[in-house]
């Protein structure tokens, strides 16, 4: 059950975009529940260094905001992102940038190597939302 929890919640953060406006996702909190995750997309304001970046939110569970990730993916290509099914590990699987996941320590994104277990799983959020996309812009709403 709790692998369909995970599955559930990947698809919540899997985006295929090429929406208008700016972009901030539903929260996704990690495994160990001490933590979640916000996206955000600055669609509007060129003038900016972060636009169309895919900036990940790290916050306590409580919502205090711990620190911002600006990943450099590019929110124009096919990216997907989510949680590792087992420990507070984000995964962002990008068709520009590539594979990257970050260990969350301290409140601290904390870049890791990637694993097999790492690779498959991001491959697998992309693929979900291959399958699943609409008009390469797919925004869930679905929640805890």
């Amino acid at each position: 059950m709790k692998i369909y929890f995970h599955i559930l919640t990947v698809l919540s953060l899997i985006i295929l975009s090429s929406c208008t406006n700016d972009y901030s996702s539903d929260k996704m909190v990690s495994p160990s529940e001490k933590y979640y995750f916000i996206t955000k997309i600055n669609r509007t304001d060129k003038s900016k260094d972060n636009y169309t970046d895919v900036v990940i939110s790290l916050y306590t569970v409580e919502g205090k905001l711990l620190t911002n990730l600006n990943t450099k993916a590019a929110d124009s290509n096919k990216w997907a992102i989510g949680w590792d099914s087992k420990e507070d590990i984000i995964i962002l699987n990008s068709s520009d940038i590539g594979t990257y996941s970050w260990r969350i320590e301290n409140g601290e994104f904390i870049e890791i190597e990637l694993t097999e277990s790492i690779r498959e799983q991001a491959e697998e959020i992309l693929n979900i939302n291959l399958r699943i996309s609409d008009k390469n812009c797919f925004l869930p709403k679905l929640r805890k």
